[in-house]
C-alpha cells in the first residue's frame, strides 16, 4: 500500500552520496544504535555526514532523540554529552576533518550505553490514555499554601512542610537539621 505524497517524510525522496534512500539510512541508524551495532551505525552516520549539511543536521537531531528515547535511564548523562558534542561540532567548518569526530563519538557513546526505552513508552501510553479519556487528578496534598483553595482551607507553611514537601524516593530517611529547626520555629509562631 503506498502512502499518499502529502504524508511522506521528505527524506523518502532523497538519495545519499552512495545512492541509499535517505529515510532508510535514518531509520537504520536508530535501529543499529538501539541494538548496539557500532560498526554499521558509524557507517550509516558517515553516510549522512557526507551526503549534505541538511542530512548532518538530521543525524544530530536523531542522536539527540535517541539519547532520551532509546538510552534514557540507561545513561541519564547521554543527553548532556550529545548536546555538548553538538555544540562543539558547530565550531568547526564542514565538510570534513575534526567536525565529524563529534558525531561519530556521539554514535559510539550511544551504541555502547545501556538502553532504556521507558520514557518513550510512558509518552506513548500518555498519548493513548488521554485520547481515551484519562485525566489527571489534583490530590489533596497539592492544595497548600501555594494554591487559592489551600489558602482558603487555612493551610500554611507547617502543612506544606508536613504534606506538600514530601519527596519520594528520599535520599535519606533522616530529616535535615534545618527542616527540624524550621518546624520548631513555625510551631512557635503558631502557638504565639
Amino acid at each position: 500500500m503506498s502512502v499518499p505524497q502529502w504524508q511522506q517524510d521528505p527524506w523518502t525522496r532523497v538519495r545519499t552520496c552512495h545512492d541509499f534512500a535517505a529515510d532508510e539510512v535514518i531509520s537504520a541508524l536508530q535501529k543499529e544504535i538501539r541494538r548496539g551495532n557500532l560498526d554499521n551505525a558509524a557507517l550509516l552516520a558517515w553516510e549522512m555526514l557526507n551526503t549534505s549539511e541538511e542530512l548532518e543536521e538530521v543525524l544530530w537531531s536523531r542522536v539527540q532523540v535517541i539519547s532520551v528515547e532509546d538510552v534514557g535511564f540507561g545513561n541519564v548523562q547521554a543527553p548532556l554529552l550529545v548536546e555538548t558534542l553538538y555544540q562543539m561540532h558547530l565550531r568547526l567548518p564542514r565538510p570534513r576533518g575534526d567536525r565529524y569526530l563529534f558525531a561519530i563519538h556521539a554514535v559510539r557513546f550511544l551504541c555502547q550505553s545501556l538502553k532504556d526505552r521507558s520514557s518513550d513508552e510512558l509518552l506513548n501510553w500518555l498519548n493513548r490514555a488521554v485520547e481515551q479519556g484519562l485525566r489527571p487528578e489534583i490530590p489533596d496534598y497539592a492544595l497548600d499554601i501555594h494554591t487559592r483553595r489551600g489558602q482558603q482551607m487555612g493551610r500554611g507553611m507547617q502543612h506544606f512542610l508536613q504534606e506538600g514537601a514530601q519527596v519520594a524516593p528520599r535520599l535519606t530517611e533522616d530529616d535535615s537539621p534545618w527542616r527540624q529547626q524550621l518546624l520548631k520555629l513555625i510551631e512557635g509562631e503558631n502557638s504565639s
